[in-house]
């Protein structure tokens, strides 16, 4: 009998331990699994050629090209509430935030949570003049926010994509813009269950295809990783944009958005 107690004793201290530190358990797993991923870099991944081998070899034979199998782009991290204040206009700033992101990305500058929170609110008050809101905006304005706000002479928004059309972008030292049904996605570091519509940057590829990205969406979001295709599924531009959406399910109503990314390109 007492050896029993002792037992159910000491479960319940394993278990409520658990359940106290499950968050540190969490985050420590989380870096973790970050400690494998690839330097990030500002080098373009292209394939290249092997150097030719001085052995006699048949002049019809072509030389096989290398591609590399992973790229992880040094893009700064800033969640869109810089400061953890998640009220407005920061629980609504993710499509802001990629774009700034990406722009300090090009320019190569870090970014600290004072800047990141006084560009969110210069860039929300250029929108609202610009568009009459700041609140979901489409793939279409946000690369017009790209283009007009910041400047860059070409930003593409591609629609029916594929996994490797992202991937292929990434590898050429461009990062992807990608709008998201958020609640597909599972990421246990959300508010739950999580954005409807949510907006972050794909920054890289891990060796095993995983998609590497900096999700605004949380303060651990920074290279965050997301199997490929769970992302890719999730992939839904906003239908319309607008601070607000008079459907009956918006959640059914994002999910009629087309699959659609923006790449930037530097000028």
């Amino acid at each position: 009998m007492n050896k029993f107690i002792f037992f159910s004793i000491f479960f319940i201290i394993i278990f409520g331990a658990t359940v106290f530190f499950r968050g540190d358990i969490r985050d420590l797993a989380l870096e973790l699994d970050k400690i494998g991923l690839p330097q990030e870099t500002r080098i373009p991944l292209q394939s290249v050629a092997p150097l030719k081998s001085t052995a006699m070899t048949p002049t019809s034979s072509p030389i096989p090209t290398v591609k590399p199998d992973s790229i992880n782009l040094a893009v700064p991290f800033s969640p869109q509430a810089p400061l953890g204040d998640w009220s407005l206009p920061y629980q609504e700033a993710c499509e802001e935030t990629s774009a700034i992101l990406v722009d300090r990305f090009y320019k190569n500058e870090s970014i600290t949570p004072e800047e990141a929170k006084q560009e969110i609110l210069s860039l929300v008050d250029w929108e609202k003049g610009k568009f009459g809101y700041y609140m979901h905006t489409t793939t279409a304005e946000t690369a017009k926010i790209m283009r007009e706000y910041f400047g860059y002479k070409r930003v593409d928004v591609l629609e029916d994509v594929t996994v490797e059309d992202i991937k292929s972008h990434l590898f050429a030292g461009r990062p992807v813009i990608v709008p998201v049904a958020g609640r597909l996605l599972g990421n246990p570091y959300y508010t739950q269950p999580g954005p409807i519509y949510h907006v972050f940057v794909i920054k890289g590829v891990t060796k095993d295809g995983d998609f590497i990205t900096n999700d605004v969406g949380t303060r651990r979001g920074q290279n965050y990783v997301y199997d490929d295709e769970v992302l890719f599924d999730a992939i839904h531009d906003a239908p319309t944009g607008g601070d607000g959406w008079t459907v009956t399910s918006i959640e059914e109503y994002v999910l009629t958005g087309k699959k659609t990314i923006i790449v930037v390109y530097p000028n």
